[in-house]
């Protein structure tokens, strides 16, 4: 664990935010490991996060990712890194962050090639990455001080609070009919709590079948 200026500044800018953020602790994990392992500077606002953080909630809605721990999947796992560490799951793409309703915050690698190093976000409610124009240090500023009920408008129903708080840090919440279809509803469609990874599958098998990459 780094307790660098660098990280005190997160820190701090986390705790003076008007949100709900929690910085889960460090379990058991190789912290170190992932960083060297994804070439990552260790003086990096990445790096930071992944050495002093299993994970970071953001009012019980978005998930940062950082070192694998007992109780939270890290961004190896998330990314299913080999031991080059390339990310295979989703290939020139690394997943730093998700929300609870299937939204994918990742770092253009080389998937796409504009703004290559940049924040892309894989919107569940279109199946289409859209570039969010922002490096990772101020993709983290932006979740503790951007203007988030404005971005997640069409996503969040009333009392969407109620159910958030009760979703773990690897579990989201599946909306059926699903967001990006015509029939939906987001105050009365279906919310069932389930595995992040189911809702994960279910997006990428959509775009596939409905739209070219």
């Amino acid at each position: 664990m780094e307790n660098t200026s660098l990280w005190n500044q997160i820190k701090t800018m986390f705790e003076n935010s008007d949100r709900d953020i929690a910085v889960l602790g460090t379990y058991d994990s190789n912290e170190e490991k992932t960083v060297e392992l994804l070439g990552i500077s260790p003086e990096s606002v990445l790096a930071n996060i992944i050495l002093n953080t299993s994970g970071v909630v953001v009012d019980n809605w978005v998930r940062i990712f950082g070192h694998t721990s007992s109780k939270t999947k890290g961004i190896t796992g998330v990314n299913a890194v080999d031991n080059s560490g390339i990310p295979q799951r989703i290939p020139g793409m690394l997943i730093v962050g998700s929300d609870i309703v299937g939204g994918i915050f990742a770092i253009n690698l080389g998937k796409f090639s504009d703004n290559v190093g940049t924040v892309w976000y894989f919107a569940p409610d279109s199946l289409d990455w859209e570039c969010l124009e922002f490096r990772y240090a101020e993709f983290i500023a932006w979740t503790a001080q951007g203007n988030m009920d404005r971005f997640y408008m069409s996503m969040r129903w009333q009392g969407w609070r109620n159910i958030a708080k009760e979703v773990s840090f690897n579990d989201g919440i599946l909306i059926y009919p699903f967001l990006w279809s015509r029939e939906s509803d987001i105050e009365n469609d279906k919310k069932s709590v389930v595995p992040f990874e189911e809702i994960f599958k279910i997006n990428m098998d959509f775009k596939k079948k409905f739209m070219a990459e």
